[in-house]
C-alpha cells in the first residue's frame, strides 16, 4: 500500500469463516521457581537460553502456491540464514504443502492448522514463537527479501537489551516482479527512534511492510496481538502497541523487502466497506496518537484529519477509476463527515498535485487494484 496504509491481511482470504481465539503463548514445561537449590534452576535456564533459536522465520500462508517458492529461495539465499523457518499453513487447498515438502534450499517445518482460523489468527500463532528464538520476522507468503536482509538487521538490534524492533524501506513490486515504487526514500541512513516520535508516525500511519520488519524478541512472549476488530489496519495497531514495549526502534532507510501488490490481496475484497476501509483508518489513527499519552491538541488533530482528508481522497479517486462512481461517492461523504468540508477540500486538492507530479511528471507505473497509492 503505497500511502502508508496498513497491509497485515492482504494475501488471505478465509472464506468468511469466523476467526478463532488465538491460543495463548505456550508455558514453559519447567516453572523454574518450584526446583531447589537455586543453583539447578540456574542451569536448566542456562540450557533453555542455549537451545532457543537465533533467527526463526515463520510464514503464514494460505493458499500460497502463487509466490510461495520465491519467499522461500529469498529466505535460502540469506548470506545469514535463519536457524528454523517455520510454515504455517491455515488449512490451504492448493499445491502449499507440496511446494513446502518438496523445497530443497533450506529445511522448512509444515505446520497445518487444524482449520482455518484466519489470517490474524495465524499471525497471533506466529507470534507465539517469540519464546523459542532472539530474533523473529513474520514474512508473507508473496513477499520477498533481499539477501543481506537479516546480515543488515539484526546488527541493528544486537545492543538492545530486551525486546526491540527494527524495519526497513520496501519496494512495491506486481505479480510479474515489476517494479512500482519504493516506500521510501533510500538513502541509507539509520534512524534510532524514541517512541513518541515512532507512535506520531504510527499514528500519522507511516509505512511499516511485515516483509520489512525484524523483532528482538529476547526469548519474551510478545506483548500485544494482532486486533480482529481492524480488518485491513490490524498489522499499523500492532506495530504502534508493540513499539511501546521495546527498548529500542530501529528505522533503516534501505529498501532490503519486496512488497507485492496484486490482484487477489485481500484489501482488494475487504474494500467495498466503509468500516474497514475509511471509517477504521480515522479510529486507527486515534488510537495510535492516545498511545502517546499526552492527549489532543487543536493543531494535532487539524494534521492528522488533513491527512486522512488526503488518504480518502486517493481512495475515493482509485475507486472512481475503477469504474464504481456511487461507492467514490459514499467515500468521499463518510470522509468528510469526519474532517468537515474545508479539510476536505483541502485535502483533494493536493490528491490531484500528487498525482499530476507522481503519475504525469515522474510517470511512475501504478498497479490498477492498488486504491491506496
Amino acid at each position: 500500500m503505497g500511502f502508508g496504509s496498513g497491509e497485515a491481511n492482504r494475501s488471505e482470504v478465509s472464506g468468511g469463516e469466523t476467526p478463532a481465539v488465538p491460543r495463548p503463548c505456550p508455558a514453559p514445561l519447567l516453572r523454574c521457581e518450584n526446583l531447589k537449590p537455586s543453583w539447578l534452576c540456574d542451569f536448566l535456564s542456562a540450557i533453555d537460553y542455549q537451545m532457543k533459536s537465533q533467527l526463526l522465520t515463520v510464514i503464514p500462508v494460505y493458499n500460497g502456491e502463487p509466490f510461495l517458492t520465491q519467499t522461500l529461495e529469498s529466505v535460502a539465499r540469506q548470506q545469514r540464514r535463519p536457524d528454523r523457518v517455520v510454515v504455517l499453513d491455515n488449512c490451504s487447498t492448493d499445491r502449499t504443502e507440496e511446494i513446502v515438502k518438496n523445497f530443497a534450499g533450506i529445511p522448512c517445518e509444515f505446520i497445518r492448522n487444524p482449520r482455518n482460523i484466519g489470517l490474524f489468527g495465524n499471525l497471533n500463532r506466529s507470534l507465539d514463537f517469540s519464546t523459542e528464538t532472539e530474533f523473529l520476522q513474520i514474512l508473507h507468503a508473496d513477499d520477498v527479501i533481499n539477501p543481506d536482509f537479516y546480515e543488515v538487521m539484526i546488527p541493528m538490534l544486537r545492543d538492545c537489551p530486551g525486546r526491540g524492533m527494527a524495519w526497513s524501506l520496501d519496494e512495491r513490486i506486481d505479480e510479474d516482479n515489476r517494479h512500482l515504487s519504493y516506500s521510501g526514500k533510500a538513502d541509507g541512513k539509520v534512524e534510532v527512534l524514541v517512541k513518541d516520535v515512532f507512535l506520531q508516525r504510527k499514528a500519522e500511519l507511516s509505512n511499516q511492510s511485515f516483509c520489512a520488519v525484524l523483532f528482538k524478541t529476547g526469548g519474551l512472549p510478545a506483548p500485544c496481538r494482532f486486533r480482529e476488530d481492524f480488518p485491513i489496519l490490524g498489522d499499523t495497531i500492532f506495530w504502534a502497541a508493540y513499539g511501546l514495549e521495546c527498548d529500542k526502534l530501529v528505522h533503516v532507510h534501505r529498501a532490503l523487502a519486496k512488497y507485492r501488490w496484486h490482484g487477489s490481496n485481500q484489501t482488494v475484497f475487504l474494500a467495498p466497506g466503509l468500516q474497514p476501509l475509511i471509517l477504521d483508518e480515522w479510529r486507527t489513527m486515534e488510537t495510535n496518537e492516545l498511545l502517546r499519552g499526552k492527549g489532543w491538541s487543536l493543531r494535532r488533530k487539524l494534521k492528522l484529519k488533513g491527512l486522512f482528508a488526503v488518504r480518502s481522497g486517493i481512495k475515493a479517486k482509485r475507486v472512481r477509476q475503477n469504474g464504481n462512481a456511487t461507492y467514490s461517492r459514499e467515500i468521499a461523504q463518510a470522509a468528510r463527515g469526519i474532517t468537515g468540508w474545508p479539510l476536505w477540500l483541502a485535502g483533494q486538492t493536493l490528491v490531484e498535485l500528487r498525482d499530476f507530479y507522481l503519475f504525469t511528471l515522474l510517470r511512475r507505473p501504478r498497479h490498477p487494484k492498488n486504491i491506496y497509492g
